[in-house]
């Protein structure tokens, strides 16, 4: 082989490439050895490194041909983008068209039109940018705005925004909404009640800022009325459950490939997993494709301006809708050394009081009321922020210079497809520490049934559980929020499962009540309301020999249940929280753990005054 590197063009099999130039296969070899062939009479030559072919006459035009279209698509590139873009777009229209031609008026057609609008807006935007045209308000507006005038104007058009706000809710509550139920007043009283202890218990009560406590209350009542009052807002909540219902149908089919047909009977562990990989690896991919990036700067943007919270913490606030407590920290790391310690405070709550889209997804497997579910994790987001703005007031001045540029994506390399797969792969790690996490809390349960009915029987009192220990407990809350006396102690106990292990366990059970309540229905309808009876805590059902463990819920307990539940903050997200928080900001170590029990405190009871708000605007019916 050293013969063959002689030549003054040629290179040594140790020389390195220097200035990263091309070296064609011909260079390697001498120029006396061009028409050597291999032993089998081919056109290259065999050596130790491998097989190298020479330049042929037809090998060298096809470079050139090929050398001309690298050249082209290098120079035209944004050009050739552009026509993609523009026949992909033709193409859209015209299949727009056709649907609309075809069936206009029902649900798909009005989600295909919003789609629509949607996406001719961001390609609007897309083009003026590409052109470099800039639309704004005029530069005379912004004069004013910021004038000593235009201040005085917004100071006033926010005290009339006070005034009109205050006066629209106080006359539907007491027209439409308090005087048909008087458990929606003790739901309203259990709000406010909640909104005066955390003022009471504040770090700093003399700092509260009340606007964001004002409008959050606000949003929070515009999305309740949605959801519960209003006819088309119910149906399109409900529409959504059903979609969620439907997305979930398909990780069945997958569940069903890789475990087999009898998945669902194989425990938690098993029958959930599916629906939590497949909506966490969809979420991935739609990270990476930049539209939840879209969704919390918009979302977050707008709490931001509403309750006139720093640019992090609204962002937080508004990506816990979707991410997880474990993911959205990763988003604001850069940050995290430079908040105040009331910005800490509300990114750590609002990690507390929501739940992620896979976790939502689970919560539905587990049997939760889907529509409820998804207006829970947003309501949670202004309510997380409010709690916390009343419990860890600011008093530091925020540094909003800082606070620029946030981003949720990094697109160096990858793929949609490498996005997809490391969703999965995430996403069984999380379901390893999800059912490992439900497998101890439910035997640290059963061994605190078995300790507190050891002490009960010592004092001679029989049958006593931890279970029942935590629905006496927590009996005064779940009556606050509006939830019947005869339903208190299970709504009680369900949160105290909550609190003291795991909002999974607290869900599935919750899941079995609203599975009882459909059954019993189904046989009240059949056999004519007959033939059953309350047992202890169970209800035998004669006429079919069946018998109903647990019981049954009425409806309104159930939505305030699924309200008061949505977090993730059972005693175990402190310590998920602490070894998270704490290695990615190590300067802020002392700050995070004295406030992270307090931001557990005003995450679960942000969930509580959410349910207390659904128990305010709850109807048998839905509608008023």
């Amino acid at each position: 082989m050293s013969g063959y590197l002689n030549g003054k063009d040629n290179i040594t099999a140790s020389q390195p490439f220097e200035n990263n130039e091309n070296i064609t296969m011909s260079t390697c070899f001498s120029d006396d050895l061009e028409n050597e062939r291999d032993t089998n009479g081919g056109d290259g030559l065999t050596c130790e490194e491998g097989t190298v072919f020479t330049e042929t006459a037809f090998s060298s035009w096809v470079k050139h041909i090929e050398d001309k279209i690298h050249g082209f698509l290098s120079t035209n590139s944004s050009r050739i983008e552009f026509g993609v873009y523009a026949i992909f777009v033709l193409l859209y229209i015209l299949y727009v068209g056709c649907c609309f031609n075809h069936r206009f008026g029902d649900e798909g057609s009005i989600v295909l039109l919003v789609v629509t609008i949607f996406l001719t807006w961001k390609v609007f935007f897309k083009i003026l940018d590409i052109f470099g045209i800039y639309i704004g308000l005029p530069q005379f507006f912004h004069s004013f705005v910021n004038s000593k005038y235009g201040r005085r104007i917004r100071k006033g058009t926010k005290y009339l925004a006070y005034i009109a706000s205050a006066i629209s809710i106080v006359t539907y509550l007491v027209v439409k909404v308090l005087p048909r139920d008087v458990t929606n007043c003790r739901s309203f009283i259990g709000m406010l009640a909640m909104i005066f202890l955390c003022y009471i218990f504040s770090a700093r009560p003399s700092r509260v800022n009340w606007h964001p406590v004002f409008w959050s209350l606000t949003i929070q009542f515009a999305l309740a009325y949605i959801t519960l009052r209003n006819q088309f807002g119910r149906s399109v909540f409900e529409w959504l459950g059903d979609l969620v219902k439907t997305f979930l149908g398909s990780s069945e089919i997958g569940s069903e490939f890789v475990i087999g047909k009898d998945f669902r009977n194989w425990g938690v562990a098993m029958s959930t997993s599916g629906a939590f990989i497949f909506i966490s690896a969809f979420i991935s991919l739609m990270n990476y494709l930049c539209v939840i990036e879209f969704l919390v700067l918009k979302l977050g943007g707008c709490l931001g301006f509403c309750l006139e919270t720093g640019p992090v913490e609204s962002i937080v606030a508004a990506a816990n809708i979707f991410l997880s407590l474990t993911e959205v920290p990763l988003m604001v790391r850069p940050y995290l050394p430079t908040v105040t310690k009331s910005e800490l405070h509300t990114i750590m709550t609002c990690g507390f009081a929501s739940i992620s889209g896979g976790v939502l997804g689970l919560f539905t497997t587990l049997g939760a009321p889907a529509n409820h579910l998804l207006t829970a994790a947003v309501i949670s987001a202004p309510s997380a922020l409010a709690i916390s703005k009343l419990m860890y007031p600011e008093t530091e001045r925020v540094c909003l210079q800082s606070q620029t540029n946030i981003r949720i994506v990094d697109k160096t390399g990858g793929s949609c497809t490498s996005a997809f797969s490391d969703g999965a792969g995430m996403a069984i790690i999380m379901c390893v520490a999800i059912s490992s996490n439900i497998l101890a809390f439910v035997s640290i349960v059963c061994l605190l049934d078995a300790l507190v009915g050891w002490l009960g029987e010592r004092a001679g009192v029989e049958d006593f559980t931890f279970i029942i220990l935590c629905s006496y407990v927590f009996f005064p809350l779940a009556y606050l929020m509006g939830v019947g006396v005869q339903d208190c102690l299970k709504v009680g106990e369900l949160i105290g499962i909550k609190l003291f292990s795991t909002p999974f366990i607290s869900y599935r059970q919750l899941g079995f009540l609203v599975e009882n309540r459909k059954m019993l229905e189904n046989y009240q309808t059949l056999y004519n309301d007959t033939a059953w009876h309350w047992q202890g805590g169970d209800i035998p059902l004669e006429a079919s020999n069946m018998t109903l463990k647990g019981g049954v819920l009425n409806e309104r307990a159930e939505v305030i249940t699924t309200y008061a539940l949505c977090g993730f903050s059972g005693v175990a997200a402190i310590g998920v929280c602490r070894g998270i928080m704490v290695p990615m900001c190590p300067v802020r170590k002392k700050d995070i753990i004295n406030l992270i029990v307090r931001a557990y405190m005003a995450g679960n009871i942000a969930s509580f005054a959410t349910g207390a708000m659904a128990g305010v605007m709850f109807t048998s019916d839905g509608i008023s």
